[in-house]
């Protein structure tokens, strides 16, 4: 019996100290909880303070940029909504840093700060980055404005190519800010840059070879025909009545008929003349 009572008083006692630890630790506890209380209230504001900011930013752009290469140069709505999510969780993890410290969470804290001091440069990244996106919008506006003035017709397709260019140099060198080593990035961009040139390169030179094969061909033909002239070009025949720069236009009997002109070079022509017949 007096085993039970001795080990009754022994829990009690265990209980007691664990109680006023407790009360000794629950002024570091309410703290650390106003602590995220405080921050999380503050990312919420930043966080609308930076939408509204930025939908207060496209009006004045709306107001001062109504025509111009700068018309649709604006802040997107998912770009403002991420750069706000990026400011709450970072005053999320600096508040969550304080309450461990205020709740003496040593090695918790102790890793944070780790975290937080990484913070900077990751921020600095992300800037240049956000940076980049939005010079690259300028940029695409201002190539296509002045594209679509001098008449070119892929001008839109252009300014995306510039705004895409722009994009990756800018995220290679957040990702080197960062602290991220983008040598392997570099090559395996590269790669794709020179397989797609030499993909375009090809396809356009096997697309221009008829073209090109015309071109020739009618350099090589205007010194031996000119209109009027009835020409005999393989199982075609009629009267010349036009010389293009690819091809001829012969007024056969079954109509007008285009020649090209790389056929010159690779069939019989008879040119038949008012006074003789000549043969190529």
């Amino acid at each position: 019996m007096e085993e039970v009572s001795k080990r009754v008083d022994q829990f009690g006692g265990q209980l007691a100290e664990l109680w006023q630890q407790v009360i000794a630790y629950l002024p570091q506890l309410i703290g650390a909880l106003v602590v995220l209380l405080v921050g999380w209230l503050i990312a919420r504001l930043l966080r609308a303070a930076t939408l509204r900011l930025g939908a207060g930013l496209n009006r004045l752009l709306d107001r001062f940029f109504v025509r111009g290469p700068l018309r649709r140069v604006r802040l997107s709505q998912p770009a403002l909504v991420l750069v706000g999510k990026v400011i709450f969780w970072l005053i999320i993890l600096i508040s969550i840093t304080l309450a461990s410290r205020t709740a003496d969470l040593r090695l918790l804290s102790s890793w944070l700060d780790g975290v937080v001091t990484y913070v900077p440069t990751l921020l600095a990244g992300g800037l240049i980055i956000l940076a980049g996106f939005l010079v690259s919008i300028l940029a695409r506006e201002l190539t296509a404005a002045t594209l679509s003035s001098a008449g070119v017709s892929e001008a839109e397709l252009i300014g995306r190519g510039v705004q895409g260019t722009m994009l990756v140099l800018a995220l290679i060198i957040g990702i080197q800010q960062i602290g991220v080593d983008v040598t392997v990035l570099v090559i395996l961009i590269g790669i794709v840059a020179a397989t797609s040139l030499g993909g375009l390169s090809l396809a356009f030179g096997l697309g221009a070879r008829a073209l090109v094969g015309n071109l020739i061909g009618a350099r090589y033909m205007q010194q031996y025909v000119h209109a009027g002239q009835i020409a005999r070009v393989g199982e075609i025949e009629g009267e010349i009545l036009e010389l293009t720069p690819t091809g001829l236009i012969l007024a056969t009997e079954r109509g007008r008929t285009t020649v090209p002109a790389k056929l010159f070079n690779e069939l019989p022509v008879l040119l038949i003349t008012p006074s003789q017949d000549d043969e190529h």
